[in-house]
Order: structure tokens, then sequence, then C-alpha cells
């Protein structure tokens, strides 16, 4: 059963509610998935979700339903509930009012109209292809890829409430990622791969797919390196989960005014290396994060979060914005729809320097290469503290250089993108809503054996 907002709006009105916010999502995917290189039957569906948060004097609560056959009068009723039971927030703004800035993304690609279950089976077998044909050009005995997906959908959210916001937005969405294995003499050797963006990428996903079966044998045969002080070089990727892991939670502005975060009273000041410049930019034509409207309707604009070292917008959402006193960033996100948005980043861009992996290595004399890792979460943002297990590594030491791997890099941001930086590489790659390049920093603490 669907119900317009409209209808939500009128009943909380009459039953007293002083605002009432409404997020519907609705979403239609198909998704297959690649076991040993057999490709599963395509799971396909939609779904619909109302998010609902509601308010009453500064009493704020919300609650998300997908099976409207209960009524709205009845899902009202259940949000009332939750709202009396809801402790007071004395620092409530209230929702946003209409906040356009005049800037559109470009969310869906028109090819989503005609893409179905057909399509994901194709990419999936593509996968598979790609795959045992790179496996057998770098002379792997076998290769497989093992618990991998492909990923279409389209998507629509809406966002009303009762201060004048309505807004719709179409987004598509293309994801995939997985595992590859191959085998040489007998020993397997494994690496993953991912992609994402709102277009198909058919050709970037073969890469990646190729690039994990070559990297298989890059991998083969590791040893553990001994601990100790090492200059370390993160590839892209790698890059990017620490920007995501400490980087990210740093910038937003609800840690910032309740403490949680190292950049604290530092606007305006250089916290980097002056090579460092970070965007947050919505605006890239279909890249993974781009939206026209943040999850509470407020229109978005591409900001320079950090400039040239400089800490200089932390991102908001509305709440956050009233309480620092600044203009709303267009940053207020939710995994779920009728729980309150958090700041997020849309997409994080790092400004490419010059150089790039190839010439790190060839600089480095002891140093770890790091092109993959696990444990990222458990890094420390609110101290700025970087940790991660390396599953894929290179040890450089005497101009050799070999595969290594179970060891634990651990440093702090700020010396990393600070004084102990060496380079910023000019070869950035998107990884979902990450864009950034490699970097090479001076030193970094390793556990190893």
């Amino acid at each position: 059963m669907a119900a317009e907002p409209e209808l939500f709006l009128r009943e909380a009105a009459r039953r007293g509610f002083s605002e009432l916010e409404i997020v519907v999502s609705h979403v239609e995917r198909f998704r297959a998935e690649i076991s040993g290189n057999t490709i599963k039957p395509v799971s396909a569906g939609s779904r619909t979700v109302y998010g609902l948060r509601g308010v009453i004097g500064r009493r704020v609560g919300g609650l998300s339903v997908s099976d409207l056959a209960v009524g709205v009068e009845d899902v009202l009723r259940d949000l009332e509930r939750v709202v009396r039971n809801s402790p007071e927030d004395p620092h409530w703004p209230g929702f946003p009012p209409r906040i356009y800035r005049g800037n559109r993304a470009e969310t869906y690609s028109r090819e989503f109209d005609e893409l179905g279950p057909e399509k994901a089976v194709e990419l999936a077998g593509l996968i598979v292809e790609e795959a045992l044909e790179e496996g057998r050009s770098v002379g792997a005995d076998k290769t497989y890829v093992v618990n991998a997906y492909v990923e279409l959908a389209r998507i629509n959210i809406r966002v009303v409430n009762t201060n004048g916001v309505d807004i719709l937005e179409k987004c598509s969405m293309f994801s995939s990622g997985g595992g590859v294995k191959s085998v040489y003499s007998g020993v397997e050797s494994t690496y993953h791969f991912s992609i994402g963006g709102r277009r198909v990428e058919e050709n970037g996903l073969g890469e990646r797919v190729r690039q994990a079966v070559s990297h298989t044998r890059l991998f083969a045969n590791p040893s553990t390196p001994e601990s100790g002080v090492y200059e370390l070089v993160l590839t892209p990727r790698v890059f990017g989960e620490v920007l995501t892991y400490v980087v990210a939670p740093a910038v937003s502005g609800l840690n910032i005014l309740e403490g949680r975060s190292p950049l604290r009273g530092r606007v305006g000041l250089n916290v980097f290396d002056e090579r460092i410049t970070i965007r947050d930019d919505p605006l890239l034509p279909l890249h993974y994060g781009s939206r026209s409207f943040d999850d509470e309707g407020v229109g978005v604009m591409a900001k320079t979060v950090f400039d040239k070292g400089v800490f200089k917008t932390p991102l908001t959402n509305y709440y956050v914005s009233r309480r620092l006193n600044t203009d709303a960033t267009g940053n207020g996100f939710r995994g779920v729809p009728g729980v309150s948005t958090t700041p997020l980043p849309t997409n994080l861009v790092v400004e490419g320097g010059s150089g790039g992996l190839e010439e790190f290595v060839r600089d480095v004399r002891r140093g770890v290469v790091v092109y993959s890792t696990i444990g990222g979460w458990m890094s420390n943002f609110v101290a700025g503290q970087v940790y991660f297990t390396v599953t894929h590594g290179l040890l450089v030491e005497s101009g050799s250089v070999k595969p290594v791997k179970s060891f634990v890099v651990a440093g702090s941001i700020f010396d990393w993108l600070g004084g102990k930086l060496v380079a910023v590489g000019s070869d950035s790659e998107a990884n979902f809503n990450i864009v950034s390049p490699s970097i090479y920093v001076r030193e970094a603490m390793v556990s190893g054996g």
C-alpha cells in the first residue's frame, strides 16, 4: 500500500505534531552473485520505505515503515508514542526550510531505464571471463571468482516536511565487488576488487578484475616483515580507506561540536602539509556520492574542506549548522529513513600532486607499500591515530621487492599528511565516494614478525 506524504502531513497536524518530516525511499534492484565461477540466479525486487520524524514541543523521534497496510493513522499513532517518550532537545532548531542553491547534480544514467536482470548476468559473466583470461596471462594453474556480486539499482528519494521542503531525486547505482583466487604450483593467492558509481562502468570493472588477478601473482608466497620504522607508500585505494576512517569523521561538524574531533577549534588553522587540498564535491557527474540535495532536502554545494593544509570547512547537517551558527553545507545523510541525519561526505576528492606509485616505489630505500588492508575501522579518529592490518603489501629493501602480509601499520594522520609527508601522487582513482591518489610517507611504525 502506498501513501502520499500529504496524507501524513494532514493527519499529523490533526494529532498535534508541531513538525513532521517524511522521507520516501523507493529502490528497485537487480543483483547477480558469483561463487566458484558459477553465476547464481539473479535476485530482483523493489521496496518502498517511509521514514517519519515528528516533533512535539522539543521532543523529537522517528520510525521507519515499509508496510502501510495498517494505515496512516496507526503509523502516526506509533510515531506519537515514540516522540512523547523521547527526551527534550533544548537545542532543537526545527526541520530545515527550503534551501536551494541552484546546483543540480547528475545522479541518474539514462541507460538504467532499460537495465534489468539480464544486464546483471552479463556483467557477472564479464567478471568471470576477464578473471579467467587474466589468470591464463599471468600463468595461474587455476583462477576462480569467489563471493563476488554485481548490483544495479534505480532509486527515488523524496523529502517533505512541514517547513516547505518537497524535493524528489532520481538516482541510479552500479556496484560490484568480490574476490579472485588463483593457484600457482599448488599455492593459493587471493585478492579483492570493488567498484561503484551511478553509471555502469564495464571497462572499469574489467580493469579492476584483471588487476586483482594480476595481484594474486604479485602477492603469492608472502612473508611478514620485522617490526620497526619504515617508509610508507599507500595506494589510492588504501589512502581512500584512511580518509574514510580518520579524516571524514574528524571533519564532521557534529563530532567537532561534541568534542570528538581533533579538529575542534582549528578552523582556519594549518593542520596538514600545504600539498594537501581536499574537497567535498557532490556535483561530480554520476559519481557514487553525487546528490542535488541531502537527506533533509537541503541543497548541496561543492566546498573546500582543506585548502593547502588549512582546515576551512566542517561538514554539517541543518541541526549542527544552527548550533555552530554557520550555513548548512548539505551533508546531512542517514543510513535508514526515519533516523536523524549525521554529517557525512558526498564525494571526498584529494587534489593530486606529481609522480605516482611506480615512482614512489623506486624512491623507497627501506619501506612497505600497502595495497590492501583490514581493520581500518579500529583507527582512533578522535586522536587522529591510523591503525590497520596489511593483507597485501610489498617490502622494498636494498633494491629488492617481495610480497608481505599480516603486519600492523600505525601512525598519526597529522604526521602522515604533515611533516612526514614526502609526496602526493598524480595517480588518482575513484573508489566509491573517495577520489584519492597514492601518497608517500617518510616513516610509520610497523608491527610484524
